[in-house]
C-alpha cells in the first residue's frame, strides 16, 4: 500500500487484534485427548534418557560451589 508522503498510518490499539486474523480462535483448537497421550510419549521418549545422563563434573564443581557461596563472593569483588 503507497501512502503519500506526510499521510499519518493508523495505529492499532494496545492489545487489540484486526478482526480476521486467518487464524481459529483459541477455544476451537481443542485438541482429542488421544493425541496429547501421544505428544507427551514421544517427548518422554526423546528426553528421558537425556535426564538420565550425568553431570559433567565441572557443572557438579560450579553447582556445589555456588551453594557454598564462594563463587560469586569473588566474582562481586571485581565488579
Amino acid at each position: 500500500m503507497n501512502r503519500r508522503r506526510g499521510e499519518k498510518t493508523r495505529r492499532r490499539e494496545a492489545g487489540s487484534r484486526p478482526a480476521d486474523s486467518g487464524r481459529p480462535a483459541p477455544d476451537r483448537l481443542k485438541r482429542p485427548p488421544q493425541f496429547d497421550n501421544w505428544l507427551s510419549q514421544q517427548l518422554r521418549s526423546l528426553y528421558d534418557p537425556v535426564l538420565e545422563e550425568p553431570l559433567p563434573d565441572d557443572l557438579m564443581k560450579m553447582l556445589e560451589d555456588g551453594a557454598k557461596g564462594g563463587a560469586g563472593k569473588k566474582e562481586d569483588e571485581d565488579r
